[in-house]
């Protein structure tokens, strides 16, 4: 009994630098029943998973200042299944060798290492996607930057990324989609920046050239 107290304790303290997210209205209407083939409420984050692509469409979540400052967890956990999926619908770790595609965060590790069940929440494969590395390892990792910058500056900031992809999209092993774009969307207090990225090599790395009018979305 004492030690399940003790263990009971250590998961309080593990959660008591996050409260669970909850979408504004904006965002909230990316995670419904309609949109989704599975809602994935992951405390730190909502996932919206599809299983046709055996991938992400949606994944939202609030950063606060508080906790991107302070010391960080350094080491990178092991990708994990995502046991809450249908094993038929789930990926793998193993699916993405050789694909030539990164396993790319849609919630960036960098963005939830105040915690190790944080952090780890966002090595879960349902969080992964079929990333070009150029775009994962630069393009994409430097708005995963800026969107840190912006939460230490702003106090707290909202977070929407969309996955988009083609009708009849390109696929891995496994029959995982190959993403056609990413959509970044960033919302504080009167403010809002948005982004949309491709999802293959491109000449320009500079955000600014993917930085979109966010009345498209």
């Amino acid at each position: 009994m004492k030690k399940l107290t003790i263990l009971s304790l250590l998961a309080t303290l593990a959660l008591a630098n996050y409260i669970q997210y909850k979408p504004s209205e904006e965002f909230a209407k990316y995670f419904t029943t309609q949109s989704c083939s599975q809602v994935l409420d992951k405390f730190y984050y909502l996932n919206c998973y599809d299983y046709g692509y055996k991938g992400t469409k949606a994944v939202a979540y609030r950063l606060e200042a508080d906790n991107l400052k302070g010391k960080q967890i350094k080491k990178r956990p092991r990708f994990e299944d995502d046991t809450n999926i249908p094993k038929k619908y789930r990926t793998t770790w193993s699916d993405y060798k050789n694909s030539g595609y990164d396993r790319g965060h849609t919630l960036s590790n960098a963005s939830m290492r105040k915690t190790t069940q944080a952090q780890r929440s966002t090595f879960l494969m349902s969080n992964i996607t079929p990333q070009n590395p150029q775009i994962n390892q630069r393009v994409w990792n430097k708005i995963e930057k800026r969107e840190r910058q912006l939460a230490l500056k702003l106090g707290s900031l909202e977070v929407l990324n969309l996955i988009n992809y083609d009708n009849n999209p390109q696929r891995i092993k496994n029959n995982i989609a190959i993403p056609s774009s990413y959509i970044k969307i960033l919302k504080g207090d009167n403010f809002k920046e948005c982004y949309q990225v491709p999802n293959h090599e491109v000449e320009d790395e500079s955000i600014k050239s993917y930085k979109v009018n966010c009345g498209k979305f």
